[in-house]
């Protein structure tokens, strides 16, 4: 199991990576909190997200430790949702967690938690041929528009991708 924060799960979505990286794991969990602000707008992210929720591919669970989730969150100087989906992943041993937070993965290094970010996600679907280059770069590309991500961020996950697919070839 893998515990998915807001931003993994809506970039996802965005990029219609979502049903991809669902099939690629055990069971995708998210907290009350990553639900709302993952469902909270009329958007396609929004209604892709709530749709896979009823379908039950994405398991909203509530975070037992209220006040471990208050303790975490500002110790590292976490909102809400990151500091649930951490919290998720401890009380129920999952795996890890995937996020985008630079301060939740400070946070699971510390507490030794695995994380994965999105453009990891890519790169691992990539590897595992879920997706041919061109369409991880595409996706990189989508990525590219709607996450905060600098352009030699972008550059290395595209020549990660292009040169772990020639890799394979040689």
């Amino acid at each position: 199991m893998i515990v998915v924060d807001a931003s993994p799960l809506i970039l996802t979505a965005k990029t219609e990576l979502l049903d991809i990286f669902l099939q690629s794991k055990e069971k995708a969990i998210i907290s009350e909190e990553v639900e709302k602000e993952a469902t909270k707008k009329d958007s396609f992210d929004a209604i892709l997200i709530k749709q896979r929720i009823k379908e039950k591919k994405i398991t909203v669970k509530k975070v037992k430790g209220k006040k471990q989730v208050e303790k975490i969150a500002k110790d590292f100087k976490l909102q809400k949702g990151e500091a649930e989906t951490i919290i998720l992943c401890i009380e129920n041993k999952c795996k890890g967690i995937a996020t985008d937070d630079y301060n939740a993965m400070k946070a699971c290094t510390v507490v030794g938690i695995k994380y994965i970010s999105t453009l990891a996600i890519l790169v691992n679907l990539a590897k595992k041929r879920k997706l041919s280059k061109e369409e991880a770069i595409l996706k990189i590309e989508q990525l590219a528009k709607y996450g905060r991500y600098s352009k030699e961020i972008i550059d290395d996950v595209k020549n990660r991708i292009g040169g772990a697919k020639n890799a394979e070839n040689t």
